[in-house]
């Protein structure tokens, strides 16, 4: 469980951020690894969206969570 901070995103791996929803400031989310730096992001039992671990690393662009990989 990861809680969402005050600007609706996600601190991950102590350094990173991925943006999900202001209307989940303060609420906690689960993850679920996918396996290839996919990850499933949930919220209860709602399905929220995906985000790939790897593009993380790129600090040039906003990650946000994505509803398609494909």
């Amino acid at each position: 469980m990861i809680k969402v901070t005050q600007n609706g995103a996600i601190r991950w791996r102590s350094y990173y951020w991925v943006y999900l929803t202001a209307a989940l400031k303060g609420k906690f989310v689960g993850v679920q690894d996918l396996g290839n730096g996919i990850w499933k992001v949930y919220f209860r039992n709602v399905f929220l969206g995906f985000f790939n671990e790897r593009e993380l690393r790129n600090k040039k662009s906003n990650i946000r969570l994505e509803t398609n990989l494909v």
